[in-house]
C-alpha cells in the first residue's frame, strides 16, 4: 500500500492519532491492497486490506476531505478501509488495478 498510497498512508497515521486510535498507525506500514471495492459507487475508493473482511469494530476517522473509516476484525487488525468522496483517492487505485471491461 505504501508504494502506491504514500500521503495516504502519512494522512491516515495523522488522523488516527487524532481520533485517538494511536495503537492502529503501526499497521499502516504493512498493509497490503488485497482488492478494491466492486460496489460501483463513483464515489467510492475503499479497498480491503485482508484476504478475509470480517468487520468487528470500525473507527471513523475526523478527515478534512471526504469520509474515512478504518474497519477492524476481531483481533483489531486493519481488515478494510472506507474511502469515499476523495477522487485523488480513486484516481490512484484506477491507475493501479483498473477494473475488468464490462461483460457482454
Amino acid at each position: 500500500m505504501s508504494d502506491i498510497l504514500p500521503d495516504f498512508i502519512d494522512e491516515l497515521a495523522a488522523l488516527m492519532r487524532e481520533a485517538g486510535a494511536e495503537p492502529l498507525v503501526d499497521q499502516l506500514a504493512n498493509l497490503r491492497i488485497e482488492s478494491v471495492c466492486d460496489c460501483g459507487d463513483e464515489n467510492c475508493s475503499s479497498f480491503a486490506t485482508a484476504a478475509v473482511v470480517k468487520v468487528h469494530n470500525a473507527v471513523e476517522l475526523p478527515a478534512m476531505e471526504g469520509f474515512l473509516i478504518i474497519d477492524l476484525n476481531a483481533a483489531n487488525e486493519i481488515c478494510f478501509i472506507e474511502v469515499l468522496n476523495r477522487p485523488d483517492i480513486k484516481y490512484l487505485l484506477e491507475e493501479h488495478y483498473p477494473s475488468a471491461p464490462p461483460q457482454s
